[in-house]
């Protein structure tokens, strides 16, 4: 099998541990595939390893200019382009979530992906509670500027 791919099923079935160490060996074998190192940031920021992840996207990035290097905001910031986004959405999404509490959480937690959250997701609706979750790091994934993060926010909002 693939390292690569491999390391995208350990990790999508929640063991980062061992995807980590696959997707490691796939940027050994493979130094110039972008893919490799990006999946090797996601997973890095997963295991706990945040400079690692930073120089994996970096790493990504360079080979790969279409990839973005993330965009890192304080906690009390994503929260702030919550409100933001959430300000500017259209009036019928903004009518759906008027009886949703939004809440931010830095990213699906072991436990929820062992569930069958995607580590990469960037919401969860609980339903049963009225919540909607953003996954800080995985808009911040996906955003290579403040003003593309905050366009990723108002689109997951106005999803929901």
């Amino acid at each position: 099998m693939d390292l690569i791919q491999h390391a995208r099923d350990l990790y999508a079935a929640g063991r980062m541990h061992d995807a980590l160490e696959a997707a490691q060996a796939a940027c050994d074998r493979a130094p110039k595939d972008s893919e490799a190192w990006w999946l090797l940031g996601r997973v890095s920021r997963h295991t706990g390893l945040p400079a690692a992840s930073d120089e994996a996207f970096r790493r990504a990035s360079q080979l790969d200019s279409r990839l973005p290097r993330p965009h890192r905001v304080s906690v009390e910031r994503f929260r702030a382009l919550i409100q933001e986004a959430r300000a500017g959405i259209p009036p019928e999404a903004a009518r759906r979530l008027e009886s949703m509490a939004v809440r931010a959480q830095p990213m699906p937690s072991a436990s929820q992906v062992r569930a069958g959250v995607d580590p990469d997701a960037l919401t969860l609706g609980e339903a049963a509670h009225d919540v909607l979750v953003l996954f800080q790091v995985n808009h911040e994934n996906g955003s290579g500027s403040e003003d593309e993060l905050r366009a990723l926010i108002a689109q997951s909002l106005s999803r929901a």
